[in-house]
């Protein structure tokens, strides 16, 4: 059990997990998985309880080397060597009193490479690989250090498929070679192709634990969710009759090695644009919302007083303000909307009620308003500023990766916010890397490839297969 204060977020878990075992755990956000992670890497201390390892009771299993934590950031610097990034925190490898032994570590790195199906140089900057061979790395760094015990903590929701997918394929190889990984993850398609059991919390219980084999998807967010149905739903509006009002264009945009760009948004449609890391992608969502300028080419407004309301792609880097309360980083772009009339001071009252009005349809949690956003999950940070962008009421919403890191029920929940936003006649740009969020609000969607935007399909002449193809 663990309490903070009068708040009891997790309610003796009794948990057990053996060796050789791929097990997934899930819940929605806000239930208690990443305390129960922090609680096994000794970063909390239970309220009660006790964790086992081998039979013999352990604080946490930090201290063991058997055990490896791999955390959404990794842990990794941009700046050195993958080499370098797997000799941190490790004792120098020496030759002779103070001369280090660079040939011994190198090789030492490069068979922790293998571990993980990585044939690149050690020599090579980690800045200069790919989100999921960062990962990969940062798995190879634990296994190469002996860990047979792997804890990863949301890795891959950040990730584009393909990068996912070997991350995946790698933590399921240890699992078939008898390692055991514990992996926390929002993403249906991981538990069912990877693990071998889920376990599922909600509200700080351990509600379901039970063999992944013969489960399917439905039966899967049934768990999850009972009341809900699942959280795909094909975008089936039908097209108006009448030619679309155009609210933003871009014409032959180009900056940096992007473009030229050529996009028309319409009030009352969802685009959406996808595309692989560095290929552009939230670099036209930033020129779309006027965070970008271009070099050459423009962008131009058709309606006087534009408003736009982004939801940046990095909630963590781009996206709120650690120190405020929900209550700020809600209201933040929106405090006109309650100035008192014929004065500058606000209304306090108006001001709440709004915010915890929108926090509750998106279930943010905990649900105080005064709460600092740096204390929320991940998957409730994202929910918030989805919460700030639909206060604003803008003409024109810019989505990055909107359902990144979120739980099945809030997904289903923002796929129908952003039909209702395109219903209520504002232009909605989706800018993901996530092909279930193309498929499931947007009109027609098109693909980044190399800084060029290809041409815009109606997403029902598309298949699920193709879509995913195109991520």
């Amino acid at each position: 059990m663990k309490s903070f204060g009068a708040n009891k977020v997790l309610k003796g878990v009794d948990l057990q997990i053996r060796g050789g075992e791929f097990v997934g755990l899930m819940g929605p956000n806000g239930a208690g998985k990443s305390t129960l992670i922090k609680i096994l890497a000794g970063v909390y201390e239970a309220t009660s309880g006790e964790i086992r390892l081998g039979g013999k009771p352990v604080r946490s299993l930090a201290s063991s080397s058997d055990v490896g934590f791999i955390h959404q950031d990794l842990g990794l610097i941009d700046g050195l060597t993958i080499s370098d990034n797997l000799s941190l925190a490790q004792p120098p490898k020496r030759r002779l009193g103070p001369v280090l032994d660079k040939r011994a570590e190198r090789a030492e790195a490069a068979q922790a490479l293998r571990l993980v199906g990585l044939s690149m140089s050690v020599d090579t900057y980690l800045s200069d690989l790919t989100p999921g061979e960062k990962t990969l790395v940062a798995v190879a760094r634990v296994m190469g250090r002996g860990a047979n015990i792997l804890v990863i903590d949301e890795t891959t929701s950040a990730l584009p498929p393909a990068d996912a997918g070997r991350v995946i394929e790698s933590l399921a190889l240890a699992a078939r070679s008898g390692a055991t990984v514990i992996m926390v993850t929002h993403k249906l398609s991981e538990i069912l192709n990877a693990t071998d059991r889920v376990v599922v919390i909600i509200d700080g219980e351990l509600v379901q634990d039970a063999p992944t084999a013969g489960l399917d998807r439905a039966a899967l967010v049934e768990m999850l969710m009972q009341h809900e149905s699942d959280a795909r739903e094909i975008n089936t509006r039908a097209a108006a009759g009448e030619e679309p009002t155009c609210v933003l264009e871009l014409h032959d945009v180009c900056v940096g090695k992007l473009g030229p760009i050529n996009l028309r948004l319409n009030a009352g449609e969802v685009i959406g644009i996808s595309g692989l890391p560095g290929s552009g992608l939230h670099d036209i969502a930033f020129l779309v919302n006027g965070s970008l300028k271009p070099e050459r080419g423009e962008v131009v407004a058709h309606r006087q007083g534009l408003k736009r309301a982004l939801v940046p792609p990095y909630r963590e880097s781009q996206g709120g303000f650690g120190a405020l309360s929900v209550r700020e980083n809600l209201s933040v772009s929106s405090l006109w909307r309650w100035r008192r009339r014929g004065a500058r001071l606000l209304s306090p009252r108006r001001e709440l009620r709004d915010c915890a009005k929108i926090a509750a349809d998106l279930s943010v949690r905990p649900r105080p308003m005064d709460v600092p956003f740096d204390t929320l999950s991940g998957g409730n940070k994202q929910k918030v500023i989805f919460g700030r962008a639909l206060l604003a009421q803008p003409h024109l919403y810019v989505l990055c990766e909107p359902t990144r890191g979120v739980d099945v029920g809030t997904r289903s929940e923002i796929y129908r916010l952003i039909r209702e936003m395109a219903a209520s006649g504002a232009a909605v740009l989706v800018a993901s890397s996530d092909a279930e969020d193309l498929f499931s609000v947007c009109d027609r969607v098109a693909l980044v490839v190399d800084g060029r935007l290809q041409r815009l399909r109606q997403v029902t002449e598309m298949t699920a297969s193709e879509l995913e193809l195109m991520v």
